[in-house]
């Protein structure tokens, strides 16, 4: 296939993705994805196709060998190491009795994996079913169709390139398209305005930056932030909410996506909408390396995450200036007007609307800054107030604190060095955020940062800000390590906590292995905590039951 330079878009024919009914969109999510995915490929060819290009092992080394700067290298990249196509096989070819004209003009398009699926278990000489834990991707040859099932399989040709294969790849384990603003784009008759109008990132593959320079007909970019977030591959710590502390204004370093090592967040959250929990902005950066290689040059990405109606899912928007329409040429019926070349421009690297302010600051090698402001301020829960030590500071705080806050205030000028913005003997900047140079004693400012921190606690939880994974009342993440997103009880975190502290004295001296009565816990393969065999049950049925104690919008 022709290979674009390595500023320029890839623009291939991204077929759009089978959808579930839309009653059911809500109800389907299968994440969070930790340890191995494992996937079938089923090489398929026709009763009248000539000898495909590639033999299986061309597709194991572009798949599911590691080290190969394939599929399961990308996939550890971005998942940070939690997931793997671990179990993953190669077979084929296989013989499908139908001819190719036959498969290309089947309008049921799940048909056509069928066909292949049959034809692998019917095999003469080596008969192949799935294993029932693993999903399906069909390969053809030659090449009949690109697509992809939520959460289930996927299909495409002999010619795949790596960015085509590994989209489809996220359409099977349940990611969507990502969108622009753009009231006037549209990649395709077929598609919806705004679809496929990020070239960051992979879920935009009817259009994204690639690099030309990689092995398999080139390399995608990164998953966006807020389609890591969903599969449970950012660490926790790597994420920062604005307003969950109660304080609504504050200067933050990212890290780049590819660049976990360097220090910052990689994603943050900026809510607004007091009415819809999982409405709000996400900032991330991106720099010209690994698998970002391809990207015209380093960026701070703004995106929206909101319902789309159309499919009943909530989606990523990037903001777009939108600027002046023309008509462009298109194979639809009716001309389709939109800026034919992105005519409207970069990403936005600044936002002032809905109550929030996004300025960007300064881009490095590795990290950004960003300056963030928002209105949105979560009500405190009843005996608790906002502390109001300043006009963005909305801590949930008892309501002697929040006189001490005012009482501070008021004696602030005698407790300032004349003329100087230095604190007198004794006193200390209260930093409820770092611009509040107020002065007050270190007991207070201790007691400040307690306040600050501990905030979240006291703010009405009907009114936070959702993550995709952010688990149902009377549920927590059980939290065996920073990437671990399984919502379980509160008595079964306490029972990881208490295990985990024990874990030192269940082991054989100097092993890994577990002394009498104790089994690896497991929670994911490399998880070697000993505990009873009735807790290892009992994780292992936490892992597959995860998804139902998600909150899910309009459950």
């Amino acid at each position: 296939m022709h290979h674009p330079s390595l500023k320029t878009p890839l623009l291939f024919v991204c077929v759009a993705a089978i959808l579930f009914p839309a009653s059911l969109s809500a109800q389907r999510t299968k994440r969070p994805y930790r340890g191995s995915i494992p996937w079938s490929v089923l090489l398929c060819k026709f009763s009248d196709s000539p000898a495909p290009p590639h033999d299986p092992s061309y597709y194991e080394q572009m798949m599911i060998d590691t080290g190969t700067k394939g599929l399961a290298d990308y996939v550890g990249s971005v998942s940070y190491g939690a997931a793997d196509l671990g179990g993953s096989t190669v077979h084929g070819w296989f013989t499908e009795s139908h001819t190719f004209a036959y498969e290309k003009a089947l309008t049921d398009r799940l048909q056509r994996l069928n066909d292949c699926a049959a034809a692998a278990a019917a095999d003469p000489s080596h008969p192949y079913s799935p294993p029932a834990n693993t999903r399906i991707y069909v390969i053809s040859s030659p090449h009949v169709d690109q697509v992809g099932f939520e959460d289930k399989s996927a299909l495409d040709g002999d010619d795949v390139a790596l960015p085509e294969l590994a989209h489809e790849f996220g359409h099977g384990i349940d990611l969507e398209h990502s969108f622009s603003i753009d009231p006037e784009y549209q990649n395709a008759c077929w598609s919806q305005i705004g679809e496929y109008d990020n070239q960051w990132d992979l879920m935009s593959a009817a259009n994204v930056y690639v690099d030309p320079t990689h092995d398999w007909g080139g390399g995608p970019p990164f998953l966006n932030a807020y389609h890591i977030d969903e599969m449970g591959w950012l660490p926790q710590s790597r994420i920062f909410t604005l307003g969950v502390n109660g304080i609504l204004t504050g200067t933050v370093t990212i890290a780049a996506l590819t660049h976990a090592e360097a220090s910052g967040y990689l994603l943050v959250r900026v809510p607004f909408d007091s009415n819809d929990p999982f409405h709000y902005y996400t900032i991330e950066y991106r720099t010209v390396d690994s698998w970002d290689n391809g990207i015209p040059a380093s960026i701070v990405l703004i995106n929206e995450v909101k319902l789309n109606t159309n499919d009943n899912l909530y989606q990523t928007f990037l903001l777009r200036p939108v600027g002046t329409s023309k008509t462009c040429p298109t194979k639809c019926k009716t001309p389709i007007t939109h800026p034919c070349s992105h005519g409207n421009g970069a990403p936005v690297q600044s936002v002032n609307t809905n109550g929030v302010t996004i300025t960007v600051k300064s881009t490095g090698a590795t990290q950004a800054t960003v300056d963030v402001t928002t209105q949105f301020a979560i009500p405190c829960v009843p005996g608790y107030v906002w502390r109001s030590a300043t006009s963005h500071d909305r801590s949930c705080v008892t309501p002697a604190a929040r006189t001490q806050a005012a009482n501070d205030n008021a004696a602030a000028g005698s407790r300032h060095v004349s003329g100087s913005d230095t604190c007198l003997q004794g006193y200390v900047w209260r930093q409820t955020d770092p611009s509040d140079h107020v002065c007050v004693t270190y007991a207070t400012w201790t007691q400040t940062q307690n306040d600050t921190a501990n905030s979240y606690n006291h703010v009405d939880q009907t009114k936070v800000t959702y993550g995709p994974l952010t688990c149902k009342t009377g549920y927590v993440w059980r939290h065996i390590d920073d990437q671990d997103y399984i919502c379980v009880s509160y008595a079964t975190e306490a029972q990881v906590q208490a295990d985990d502290a024990a874990a030192g004295s269940r082991h054989a001296s100097h092993s890994d292995a577990c002394i009498a009565g104790f089994v690896w816990r497991q929670a994911w393969p490399a998880d070697h905590v000993c505990v009873t065999a009735a807790t290892r049950t009992q994780t292992q049925t936490d892992n597959t039951q995860a998804s139902n104690y998600i909150e899910k919008p309009n459950s």
